[in-house]
């Protein structure tokens, strides 16, 4: 049986929805971190570098670079459910039995199908993070850079990404490349999150932000994306 070359069409529709709001928020904590070289203590929660100890970590898993393959850590041998930085790992599994979403609840995945195996790994653990709280993941390689493993961050001291209309427009598009044949899920997820108000025709969704901002995103036949307009309110509005 050959691996997959894509994601089970419900985990793409979960993740599709989610992905504007998980890039912009992994972007941020990106900045913060930074690229210098950090601790993980998974038995203390604990993530600690460049000045700053961030607690909260849970381990999501890892990718092989060189079989291609996810292995979530609570299938990894190492590992069990009642280990302090696995057990939150019940709530993505939990979740994704309770969706029925099989990337969520298979210990080991083939990813050799896919064009980037790499970035499906990282795919997966953005998505798996968000059912934890979505503050974003840290990863790094180990085993002489023959693997990646990821961890989930939740500590009050990482700051949540605002709605931000200037860039709003530029970030549905990024998602959208993403996820192609799943465009409208990533402009609705995005207003979703932010709680606007949303409304929606075959050829496009608009949504207002309670700051009075207006994004619209229009579509094609296909529904695909064709344009993403709006910005910050005018003065006094």
């Amino acid at each position: 049986m050959s691996a997959p070359t894509y994601f089970s069409p419900v985990f793409q529709a979960f993740a599709a929805e989610r992905s504007a709001a998980t890039i912009q928020q992994q972007d941020l904590v990106n900045r913060l971190l930074g690229t210098g070289s950090r601790n993980l203590d998974l038995r203390a929660r604990t993530l600690r570098g460049g000045g700053l100890t961030l607690c909260g970590i849970t381990g999501l898993g890892s990718f092989s670079h060189v079989s291609h393959t996810w292995l979530w850590l609570w299938d990894n041998p190492g590992f069990d459910w009642e280990h302090p930085g696995v057990a939150p790992l019940r709530a993505i599994y939990r979740f994704g039995a309770r969706h029925r979403i099989p990337e969520l609840t298979t210990g080991h995945l083939d990813l050799s199908g896919f064009s980037h195996p790499h970035g499906a790994a990282t795919i997966l653990a953005v998505a798996g993070a968000y059912v934890l709280g979505g503050q974003a993941v840290w990863s790094c390689r180990f085993n002489d850079g023959k693997g990646s493993t990821y961890v989930h961050i939740n500590d009050p001291q990482v700051p949540v990404a605002p709605f931000d209309p200037a860039t709003a427009p530029a970030l549905i598009m990024r998602a959208a490349q993403v996820w192609p044949g799943e465009q409208r899920a990533v402009v609705r997820g995005l207003f979703r999150h932010f709680a606007m108000h949303c409304e929606e025709t075959p050829q496009r969704i608009g949504a207002r932000h309670s700051s009075g901002a207006v994004i619209t995103a229009a579509f094609d036949r296909m529904g695909r994306i064709t344009g993403v307009s709006g910005g910050a309110p005018a003065p006094g509005r």
